[in-house]
């Protein structure tokens, strides 16, 4: 389907295209004067043109020249008499890209524009995919059965895909989490669940490059516009169509590109750098960040009225320490697909592993564990991982005991040292602390006879005087 601009003089010639091409599935906007036509461009905003070369009020190469004058891209098919194929050749020199002689056969007619649309999808997924890595995150595998995760997902699916009249009604989400969360990942699979996944998933990483740089690349520049310009060149939110456009640590973007980015989100028109004619895009917006927000804004490094427009739904996904047994889920999906990427044999976690992997804080989340387990696979003969393949720091790891609200102990079992009579002797010592060197609280806390404790705290003593 696509939004057609038909311009014929001749209103039963005009009606019977209308009706012919809306039959097929296409949107057509129909006029009979070249003025008419023009007044409308910025309103219809079409995908490709068709008019008649000979019009009452406007000669058709001037019309073309007009059209292109004036900034507008889209692909124009020309419609002639036989004694006129001279004017088609003129207009065809001027930008048109194809035409058709009258009488207009309808089925030849829907062949031309076929080709014509095929040709500028083609194109348009060519420089998306020199410009992005589409395709990378849409075909990625989402992995946990965490209940706060799988929660987030239902959510996640069910604001991707509303009912809503027209894809432009689709609300912005901001997806908040720790960096590394799979803030990405979510992105694609809330695409893949959309009415814009019939377009593409084009991604901005908003702290990937210079302020010049993300302008240019987010609303595109004219030729001219500045030293390096030497082309004209199309932005994401142009190229996405009606696709997603997933802006990526949204709160590392410049102040005065916000203000321009949130004009972009309320009217849904944007102009290119060096440009003066407001462009419209479709494309839905989802936005992350890892950073914290209101303090941004109190900062005064994030405007507080982009923030309210880019959360009409927001979801935060849960750090990887609190996903529980996800930790092994993932570890053996990445275990498995980087076996395949190295051509080994796939390896098998040990106990030890295991809980040196769920005891690990992980600050770099599924990012982290995926480096870990790469590492681990490219250097790694063995079969059997252990605890010290892994190279993570066991003082690092959670606490597996605590006594109180406000004091942690942190035990390594893997540790040679950490024998149980140390264990106990630290426990006591906690505790102790805890209530001031008053034995017989300490024994009612740890659950002992005033004896029994005294006699540990004797065995103790012993044990530092031999």
């Amino acid at each position: 389907m696509a939004k057609l601009l038909i311009v014929e003089d001749e209103s039963s010639l005009l009606h019977s295209i209308q009706i012919e091409l809306s039959r097929i599935g296409h949107v057509c906007s129909g006029f009979e004067t070249a003025e008419q036509a023009i007044r409308s461009l910025e309103e219809v905003s079409p995908d490709l043109a068709l008019f008649d070369i000979r019009l009452p009020d406007l000669d058709g190469v001037e019309l073309i020249r007009r059209i292109k004058g004036a900034g507008h891209e889209f692909p124009i098919i020309v419609m002639t008499g036989f004694a006129s194929v001279s004017n088609a050749v003129a207009a065809m020199k001027e930008g048109a890209v194809d035409y058709i002689e009258k009488p207009i056969d309808l089925e030849q007619l829907n062949l031309v524009i076929q080709r014509n649309l095929d040709h500028l999808r083609m194109s348009g997924r060519l420089e998306l995919l020199e410009r992005t890595h589409a395709g990378e995150i849409e075909t990625a595998e989402i992995i946990g059965r965490n209940p706060e995760f799988v929660r987030v997902l239902e959510v996640a699916k069910r604001v991707a895909a509303p009912a809503v009249d027209h894809p432009t009604d689709l609300p912005t989400i901001l997806l908040l989490g720790e960096t590394g969360t799979g803030k990405d990942l979510l992105a694609g699979f809330i695409h893949q669940n959309s009415p814009a996944s019939k377009g593409p998933f084009v991604q901005l990483n908003c702290a990937a490059f210079p302020r010049d740089l993300i302008e240019s690349e987010l609303f595109g520049h004219e030729k001219g516009a500045f030293t390096d310009a030497r082309a004209t060149k199309k932005g994401l939110l142009e190229i996405a169509g009606d696709g997603t456009v997933f802006l990526d640590e949204v709160g590392e973007l410049p102040v005065d590109l916000q203000a321009k980015l949130l004009s972009a989100l309320e009217s849904r028109l944007f102009r290119r750098i060096g440009g003066t004619r407001p462009r419209r895009f479709n494309a839905r917006i989802v936005a992350a960040t890892n950073a914290d927000l209101a303090t941004r804004i109190k900062e005064g490094a994030f405007r507080e009225d982009l923030f309210y427009r880019l959360n009409t739904f927001t979801i935060t996904l849960p750090p990887l320490r609190d996903r529980g047994d996800d930790v092994r889920l993932l570890a053996d999906h990445f275990l498995m697909k980087f076996s395949r990427k190295y051509r080994k044999r796939p390896a098998v976690l040990s106990p030890e592993a295991v809980h040196r992997l769920q005891a690990y804080p992980w600050p770099g989340n599924i990012r982290e564990l995926s480096h870990v387990l790469e590492n681990v696979t490219l250097l790694s003969d063995a079969g059997i991982i252990r605890a010290h393949h892994l190279g993570l720091s066991s003082s690092d790891s959670k606490p597996v005991v605590s006594t109180g609200d406000s004091v942690e102990i942190r035990f390594d079992f893997y540790n040679p040292d950490c024998t149980l009579e140390r264990v106990e002797r630290q426990l006591i010592d906690h505790v102790l602390s805890q209530t001031s060197g008053n034995v017989s609280e300490a024994a009612k806390l740890l659950g002992v006879s005033r004896g029994a404790l005294r006699r540990r705290l004797e065995h103790f003593q012993n044990e530092e005087t031999i």
